[in-house]
This record gives structure tokens, sequence and C-alpha cells, in this order.
């Protein structure tokens, strides 16, 4: 959506002005027009509270942060509601067109529902959440997350699904029902999905995540809620992984079904990959999204584990079934069932042997000058500056990372 503004040239009040008293708000409802107001982002939660509870009416986009819409009759009216020290995050005061102010109405600036956020302050800073409804009450949202307090014993640090068998008795418990089936239960005043706590969140403390890492909505995949979702965003942590020279199938179009072979990749602008087929001895190529192919593995292929509890194991694939497949540990040649969404095909380096040789030697693979899934790293600038950990996600392409 573009809108059109009309900046102030000579209203504009200053941050340097001396303001006795708080002004009222015009009580002549059709003066009023619909204002941008441009603060900084530090500052926005504690504005946009402060310019409610006195009365004005506004309107926030979650992920356009710093851009608050601000009903009045003036810029001079909600400058006058604040403080010098709230004055100095105003940057500018933006007049709606008309037109534009009608569409703005108009619009959904609501999160999407259903969609992933994430937390970014308080006790659950940097957890995934699911919008489970996105019509903001007083700019709350309410949000599914596993929750860290539990009504029963639990480990200090804990963060697992509710088990509704170990609630303790003498408090009462209702279950919640939805077209006829009971999705969730009540207890102790609070909600719960699957396992899931429905919690209320401002929507300053949410940042949309179109797909964020496998390993931080494992607990959504165990209880079960929205699979087509969590499925989806399983399919697109896993096509990260898809290489040149890799097997995939295409799931959709004109060669429905066929195995081909990756000529290229694209990850940039939803993803793009061409395969190459043959067909009567013939190669054919055909152009594919990567949400119509789906990466192809076979028995005795050499893979990597990038996600879930056993991130980082290597081994052999021994046997598929469905989504989960058997892989052979190639040190303790333990077998362990991985989901095939957490799997990376790697480079067979050596063979396996039965017995040690007498005399071996390995050439190392090339070091890669590009930071990779499962290498070790530490922050050198910025906000994180001094933390380290291991990469668990790196979207080709992209400028951030998952540590």
């Amino acid at each position: 959506m573009s809108l059109i503004f009309d900046r102030y040239e000579g209203d504009q009040p200053s941050s340097s002005g001396h303001h006795h008293h708080r002004t009222a708000k015009s009580s002549n409802a059709s003066m009023s027009r619909m204002h941008l107001v441009h603060v900084h982002r530090i500052a926005m939660k504690y504005i946009a509270g402060h310019l409610q509870s006195n009365g004005f009416a506004i309107t926030v986009s979650p992920w356009a942060q710093g851009k608050l819409y601000v009903v009045s009759d003036s810029p001079k009216t909600i400058a006058a509601s604040l403080s010098q020290l709230d004055l100095l995050h105003v940057k500018e005061y933006l007049l709606i067109s008309e037109e534009d102010c009608e569409v703005l109405k108009h619009s959904s600036i609501k999160l999407p529902n259903p969609s992933w956020v994430r937390i970014k302050n308080g006790k659950y800073k940097g957890d995934i959440g699911y919008v489970f409804d996105s019509n903001q009450s007083n700019l709350f949202v309410a949000v599914l997350i596993p929750p860290c307090d539990f009504p029963y014993p639990m480990p200090r640090g804990s963060v697992a699904l509710l088990d509704r068998s170990l609630l303790l008795n003498g408090k009462p418990v209702s279950n919640i029902i939805r077209d006829e089936e009971v999705v969730g239960f009540s207890y102790n005043g609070e909600q719960y999905f699957m396992g899931l706590l429905l919690k209320k969140f401002h929507c300053y403390l949410l940042d949309l995540i179109a797909f964020p890492p496998a390993d931080d909505i494992l607990l959504y995949q165990r209880s079960g809620w929205d699979k087509p979702l969590v499925k989806k965003t399983l399919v697109v942590f896993s096509m990260q992984f898809l290489r040149i020279g890799d097997a995939a199938r295409m799931v959709h179009g004109e060669v429905q079904s066929e195995i081909g072979t990756v000529v290229s990749i694209d990850h940039s602008s939803g993803g793009s990959v061409p395969l190459e087929f043959t067909f009567d001895g013939h190669q054919k190529e055909v152009e594919a999204h990567l949400q119509d192919v789906e990466h192809v593995f076979w028995v005795g292929d050499a893979v990597q584990v990038v996600a879930g509890s056993y991130l980082g194991l290597e081994g052999h694939i021994v046997q598929m079934d469905g989504e989960l497949f058997h892989i052979c540990q190639e040190v303790s040649m333990e077998q362990v069932q991985v989901s095939k969404y957490f799997l990376d095909h790697r480079p067979i380096d050596h063979m396996l042997q039965s017995r040690p040789l007498s005399q071996q030697h390995f050439e190392p693979p090339p070091e890669s000058e590009s930071i990779e899934v499962g290498d070790a790293i530490e922050v050198l600038v910025g906000e994180h500056m001094g933390e380290h950990g291991v990469v668990i996600w790196f979207p080709m392409g992209a400028t951030q990372l998952w540590f």
C-alpha cells in the first residue's frame, strides 16, 4: 500500500519549545485528521501507550516500527500531550491525505493469521510464538507459546508442552470445545491448547517471522497444532539445503511426480530451481518454484542431521518410513529415527571399514570461506557483540543467521 503525505512546513511543534500544560484535544471531531508520527523505535511503545491513555485514537502496524498513526486536529495538539523528554523521540509529523486515510482505515494492518512471531522482550524473549488471534484489543495480540511456568514440579528452566495428566487434583479443569471437538482446556486462570499456553503480548513486543528455524518450532510439531503450517515451515527450512546435483521430485506442474537433477538454485524472490529430466533418452530442463519440489533421498545416502535432538549426527539412511528416516550412525552403528526435513546430504569423504587399516591417509575437504550451518561463530559488532554459538540456520542469500 502506498500512502501520500502532506508535509507540514510551519505547523510542526519544536522539541525545544516549552509547554507548561497539556492542551486538550479539539472537541470538533470534523477537524480531526490522521497524522503519521515518526518516533524512535526505543520509545514507540511508551509514546503510543501514553497517547492512547490520553484519548488519542492510535493505529499501529506491528511490522512498521517507529510509525504511529494518530487522529488529531493538529501536530501541536499531539505534542502538547507529550513531555519534553518524549518530544526528543519524535522525528516528524506527516498529514495523511483524506483519500489515503480511507485506504488505511479499510486496509488490514493486523498480523497474518496464522503466522509466526518472535517475542522481543520479557520472560519469553527470543521464543517463537504462533498467532492465535490477530484481532488486537488495546494493541494486544493472542499468541500460543510453549509454557515456561508449570502448575506442577518441573526442573528449573524447562520449556515443554503442558501435560494435563500431571495437573494437581483439587482445582477444576474445563474443556475448551470448538466445532464439537475438545481443542484445549482452562486451568487455574490459564488456557492451554494441545499443551501450548495462550498468552497476550503487546504488538510492539512481536516481530513477524516468515519461516523460523526448525528447532524453534519442535514443540509445535509435537503438539500437533496447525499441522499444515508446521509442515510448510519445515519444508521451507529443509529446502535451504538443496544443492546443485541433488535429486528433487516435482510435486506440482507439468511433470508432477517425476524426479530430476538440480541444475541451479536461487533462493531469492520466492525461490526457483531448474531441474533436468531425461525422457526417452532426451534431456529436458524444467523451471520450477522451490515450493513445487521436494528433496529426494535414497537408502544408502550419507546424511547429516541439521536440526532436532540429533543435531550434528552423521550416518547413512538404512530405511525410509514416510517422513521418518532410520539413520545408522557411523561411530556407534546405532540406528535413530529422524524427520526427513532435518537431513542434509553430505559428501562421502571416506568409506566405512569393518576394521581399521594399518595405514590410512585422508585429504581434508577444502575449507569454505563462507559461514555454514554447524560453524562455531562469535559476534564481533552490534547489539549481540561477544555472544558465540553454533549456526543452526543460515538461509542462502540472507544476511541474518540464527545460532
